[in-house]
């Protein structure tokens, strides 16, 4: 930290919100409060400025809605209503109610839904789920995001590390494929800049014309849930012309044949038929990656939202193998970077190695399997890290289960979100510009330390501090570890762990495998519906304003949904109209608004923003099924079909 004048200081942390990035910060304190969040010297990939998301950060750890004490609820669950309590008081309500559910039902009757995907290292797997471990509670397996593009590059990497992003600047051709780092890895575009400046081409495929899209050389406005149909054309119009790099799938690959003889299914006219997409967008897209060295691959987690996403994501992956795209700066896949900085469970008691064997519940299908009246035994529910009423599926559904009476639920949470409104207890979070730990990143290589800023607002305490205090109120004699047990050093600084694809981190035996042991090929498979009565594809992706659904209680998103000008004429609709959104499940009325940076037939509304946002109380998953992609049942957002009308 630096004094810079009497009752001021500038400390250099870093940020751990849910991004690639993990910028470093530089957060001015004033008499004891934060009065500025901005970009730190630490990370060279932040290269002196931050988003206007994590700029205004600030503005959570003060917001009126922060919890400030343990609350105790005194209403109805849902209403909101609590009186606030002591740490003693909460936690022995808490142990009392745990204790009586385990020796009814067993360890299974606790149930730890804990995301904490925009906690630091320590915090994510911090003395909260040692302590969950120990008594062996039931986890919530992570199946809302990134669990369904993991599991395929599982399948067809293995163990082989993502490309180093930074590396994308010696590259010829970039193809971003799902993602959009505009708004959620703002530091990415620059670094594809580079290599546009040197003479490099772009092609982005995302339904929408997102602002790197706009900028692409190629857009492929292709209809979610289709990507592998054009894989599949690609990779059959290579075998047609030869662009196959076959030395490279004899050294490196299984299952390419089996691979290619289902692509030979998939001519032009079928793949225009099921993308969307014209043939000279495909062949272009085709000849360009066919032809250009070195090109490489940004794929992100769009692809996956849909029931065809393992398929998606596993053929999409096997492209750069067919096409040799490996082993030369600016070549290869980026996905995940992980450093391997930290080892968390270094600092768990024994105990946390040694408790009952735990069984797994799908974290986005929580309505379906704490619904009212079910026989799971799930009779303690505590949420960590999550806003589960905004950001799971069947919004209806979710609110069912959380309305139970006779299961007790305790959110940990730093603002009183939806979610907060229908807990029996919440306790306080401390934001991570409270505490001290460290952060790496899935977009670079490098380690951070994050420093506390402040000390802990109100009440409020860590992940860490809340298992100590929920193992000691169940009789364990724990004390925390210090973080060097789990971070020997916290940088800042880059890990060189391997990275060139091929070169120094390899799949399985060296070999990548375009056909799974289990699953086979990828294969498309159309998405059943009544395409009559929900004509339109709705998909909810990321917006500028939010992480997930952190940051709604101030700075939400317009909670309208987004048609293309020829579908709103279709209905005689026009900006500013009230619209009623409709699928199989579920409607919501909504603003429309009419652009033309959606493709015909898919609707857009943004994801995270917060039911109390939204004039009926319902929020756009309300429309959306609660269904899993088979390969490792992720969660299909974009399986929601709608048909929209004037309200």
């Amino acid at each position: 930290m630096t004094l810079t004048d009497p009752g001021t200081r500038v400390v250099h942390t870093a940020c751990t919100l849910d991004c690639p990035d993990a910028c470093s910060l530089a957060v001015t304190v004033t008499d004891g409060r934060i009065t500025k969040v901005d970009a730190g010297p630490e990370n060279p990939l932040t290269d002196g400025w931050i988003c206007s998301k994590v700029r205004k950060h600030a503005q959570r750890v003060y917001a009126p809605e922060r919890v400030l004490t343990p609350l105790v609820r005194t209403g109805s669950k849902g209403a909101g209503e609590f009186r606030a309590a002591s740490w003693d008081e909460a936690l022995a309500i808490i142990a009392a109610r745990m204790g009586a559910a385990m020796e009814r039902k067993g360890p299974e009757s606790v149930v730890a839904f804990t995301y904490n995907s925009s906690a630091a290292l320590v915090e994510r797997a911090s003395l909260s789920e040692a302590f969950f471990a120990a008594i062996g509670a039931t986890v919530v397996e992570h199946t809302i995001c990134a669990h369904t593009m993991g599991a395929a590059w599982d399948s067809v990497f293995g163990d082989m590390a993502s490309a180093d992003p930074v590396d994308v600047v010696h590259a010829d051709l970039v193809v971003v494929w799902g993602a959009n780092p505009t708004v959620s890895n703002t530091h990415f575009p620059p670094l594809v800049q580079q290599a546009v400046d040197r003479g490099a081409k772009v092609v982005v495929i995302d339904p929408r014309r997102t602002a790197m899209a706009a900028r692409a050389d190629l857009h492929l406005a292709i209809r979610p849930g289709a990507d592998t149909a054009l894989a599949y054309a690609v990779a059959n119009i290579w075998l047609g012309c030869g662009w196959l790099d076959r030395d490279f799938i004899a050294a490196h690959a299984e299952g390419a044949e089996e691979f290619l003889v289902t692509a030979r299914e998939w001519s032009l006219d079928r793949a225009t038929a099921v993308t969307g997409l014209t043939a000279e967008e495909i062949t272009t897209f085709a000849e360009w990656w066919g032809t250009t060295r070195p090109s490489m691959l940004r794929i992100g987690w769009g692809p996956e939202r849909n029931a065809n996403g393992g398929a998606s994501c596993r053929a999409i992956l096997s492209l750069p193998v067919l096409a040799g795209h490996f082993g030369v700066p600016g070549s290869g896949v980026i996905g995940s970077t992980s450093a391997g900085a930290a080892s968390p469970r270094r600092r768990w008691p024994a105990a946390a190695f040694d408790g009952p064997a735990r069984r797994t519940l799908p974290l986005h299908q929580v309505g379906q399997w704490m619904a009212p009246g079910t026989d799971d035994p799930c009779e303690v529910l505590f949420v960590q890290g999550a806003n589960p009423v905004v950001m799971c599926p069947d919004t209806k559904a979710v609110v069912a289960a959380f309305e139970r009476d006779d299961v007790f639920t305790v959110v940990h949470e730093q603002v009183l979100t939806d979610t907060t409104r229908y807990a029996d207890v919440v306790l306080p979070a401390t934001t991570s510009f409270e505490i001290d730990d460290a952060t790496s990143s899935y977009g670079s290589l490098m380690v951070q330390p994050v420093r506390a800023v402040i000390p802990p607002v109100g009440e409020s305490r860590s992940n860490d501090e809340v298992g100590l205090a929920f193992a000691n109120a169940m009789g364990m004699d724990w004390t925390a570890a210090p973080l060097v047990e789990a971070v020997a050093d916290a940088g800042p600084r880059h890990v060189p762990v391997p990275s060139r694809q091929f070169v120094d981190t390899f799949p399985f035996e060296g070999r990548a495998r375009l056909a799974d042991p289990v699953h086979g090929v990828p294969r498309h498979l159309p998405i059943a519906h009544d395409v009559g009565a929900y004509p339109l594809t709705l998909i909810s992706p990321a917006s500028s304003k939010l992480v997930n659904s952190m940051f709604g209680e101030f700075q939400s998103p317009a909670a309208d949904i987004v048609l293309h000008p020829d579908d709103a004429a279709a209905r005689g609709l026009s900006t500013g109209d009230t619209v009623r959104v409709s699928s199989a499940i579920g409607s919501i009325d909504v603003r429309l608004d009419v652009r033309d940076d959606t493709r015909p037939g898919v609707a857009v509304m943004s994801k995270g923003v917060w039911l109390r946002h939204h004039a009926d109380g319902l929020g756009v998953n309300t429309l959306t099924p609660a269904t899993g992609d088979p390969l490792v049942n992720g969660a299909c957002f974009n399986d929601t079909f709608v048909e929209v009308a004037r309200a």
